[in-house]
């Protein structure tokens, strides 16, 4: 969009190194719940969840899970983050459900 511009971040570091498979892996463990669940519906090792969490925390500077046995519990900066993860999948399925939109043809009223 032309003319639009991003609200300020106060911290551009962040914003810079923000990642959204981080997001996007972070989302669904907050869903699932327990490390073996997340990494079956995300395909993906229990490793490669945690080093993504954890990277994700250190981005944002805050403790996203409490890890308690065999289950993840958001803390509340977790909580918080999921409403904004939630967001941007949420952008992210309508911008993939764009790609294919192809606006109307414009036609030209012609005076006479």
């Amino acid at each position: 969009m032309q003319g639009r511009t991003l609200p300020p971040v106060s911290d551009q570091t962040a914003f810079h190194e923000l990642d959204w498979e981080d997001v996007r892996v972070f989302a669904a463990l907050a869903r699932h719940r327990t490390l073996a669940r997340a990494q079956l519906a995300l395909k993906m090792r229990g490793a490669d969840i945690i080093r993504r969490i954890s990277r994700l925390e250190r981005t944002l500077g805050r403790k996203l899970f409490v890890h308690r046995e065999k289950s993840f519990r958001l803390s509340a900066a977790g909580i918080a983050a999921l409403g904004e993860a939630a967001q941007m999948e949420m952008a992210a399925c309508s911008l993939v459900e764009a790609r294919d939109y192809v606006p109307p043809a414009r036609t030209r009223s012609r005076s006479r």
